[in-house]
Parts: C-alpha cells; sequence; structure tokens
C-alpha cells in the first residue's frame, strides 16, 4: 500500500515544521498550510487521506474549516488538535465529522498511533466499498447472458421476484445458470443485507430439483 498523503494545518510554523518531520519520517507524503483558506484552496485541487489541523487559527477557526472540508471533501479524514482542550468543542469537533481531537501537547507515539489506525480504517472501509461493488457488478441482471425473446421474459421477471417477499423456487438442467439467477435476485433484493446466501445455494440449487424453465 503506497503511504497516504497528509495536510498538516497549524498558524504556528514550529508546529508545522515539527510534524512535517516526523510524517515524513513515517514515509507519508506531506503538504503544509498555516490557515483555513488555504486549506480549502489545497482541497479543491488535490485529494488528501487526511487532514491534521489545529483548532484555532486566524481568519477561520478550525470548526469552520472542518464543516467545510467535510462537504467538499467527506472521504478525508480529519484529526484536531489544540492547545485548548475543553469537552464542549471536541464534541463539536466530532458532530462536524472529525475523526478524533488531540490535546497539545501530545506524545509522539500517540499521534503517530491516532494516524496509523485511522488510515486503516479507511483503508478498510474503501476496500469493502470496492467488494461491494465487484459483488453488485458481478450478480447483476445484465450478467446473464442471452438476449433472445425468453430471455428477455426472464430479465423482466427476475427484476420483478426481487422486490417481492414470496419464496422462489428455480428450476432447470444442471449448467443451466440457476445459481446465477438465485444470487442475481439476491443480491438485487432488499434482502441481500440479512441473509447470506452460498449456503442455502449449496443445499437447495442442485439438478435433481425440476420443473419447466425458461429456455435460453
Amino acid at each position: 500500500m503506497s503511504k497516504e498523503k497528509i495536510l498538516v494545518v497549524d498558524d504556528e510554523q514550529s508546529m508545522r515544521e515539527f510534524l512535517d518531520i516526523m510524517l515524513k519520517k513515517e514515509e507519508y507524503r506531506v503538504t503544509l498550510a498555516s490557515n483555513g483558506e488555504e486549506v480549502l484552496r489545497l482541497i479543491e485541487k488535490d485529494i488528501f487521506d487526511l487532514i491534521l489541523m489545529d483548532i484555532r487559527m486566524p481568519k477561520m477557526d478550525g470548526i469552520t474549516v472542518l464543516r467545510k472540508v467535510k462537504t467538499l471533501s467527506p472521504e478525508t479524514i480529519v484529526i484536531m488538535i489544540t492547545a485548548y482542550a475543553s469537552a464542549d468543542t471536541a464534541i463539536k469537533a466530532m458532530k462536524e465529522g472529525a475523526y478524533d481531537y488531540i490535546t497539545k501537547p501530545f506524545k509522539v507515539e500517540e499521534i503517530k498511533l491516532i494516524i496509523k489506525n485511522a488510515l486503516e480504517k479507511k483503508y478498510l472501509q474503501n476496500e469493502n466499498l470496492l467488494l461491494k461493488q465487484a459483488v453488485k457488478d458481478r450478480f447483476h441482471f445484465g450478467n446473464i447472458i442471452g438476449q433472445s425473446p425468453k430471455m428477455l421474459t426472464l430479465y423482466d421477471l427476475l427484476e420483478k421476484v426481487s422486490n417481492t417477499k414470496t419464496n422462489i423456487l428455480i428450476t432447470g438442467d444442471s449448467g443451466t445458470g440457476k445459481e446465477l439467477v438465485a444470487k442475481a435476485i439476491h443480491y438485487n433484493s432488499p434482502r441481500k443485507k440479512n441473509l447470506s446466501l452460498p449456503s442455502i445455494v449449496e443445499q437447495f440449487l442442485n439438478p435433481s430439483l425440476r420443473v419447466n424453465s425458461l429456455g435460453t
């Protein structure tokens, strides 16, 4: 996995430089900003995996910037840093979408761990989204091959029954695509979040179950 892009935002130059050195040692790709306006310009031109941002800055405070970042780039993780900790500020930051809240002075290992965990969580979420999309694409009705009148009738029937709560018996000769049809119905139905299909397919979709089926 390639090293992620992190945007460091702090109006104190010494803090920016410190975080820049620390993060580059961990092989992250780092960009620096000194205020909220600069942040907004940067995220319009580039995509950052994580933003590490001071909550108190001139012109535009961190909470306001956080809100705008979450509108422009909702998938970007934002971790807030402040020397003026308060429960109200922390709650407000979390409500606006901050991943976490760190108080100055902080321990280097602590902030490294928070960043590492945040990025790992983002990576897993992205993998999960890609997997769901792959499953959706794999079992879309359009992936059942055939353009004959009977197949077009079948597509229309599958789309209709996938939105019902009725039990469906799929029959036909071995190799005619019963399992593919069952999975297409399942993954296009409201029940896909509540039921694991493979075991049911293995138990019930077998060549011995025969009635009449639509031809290919």
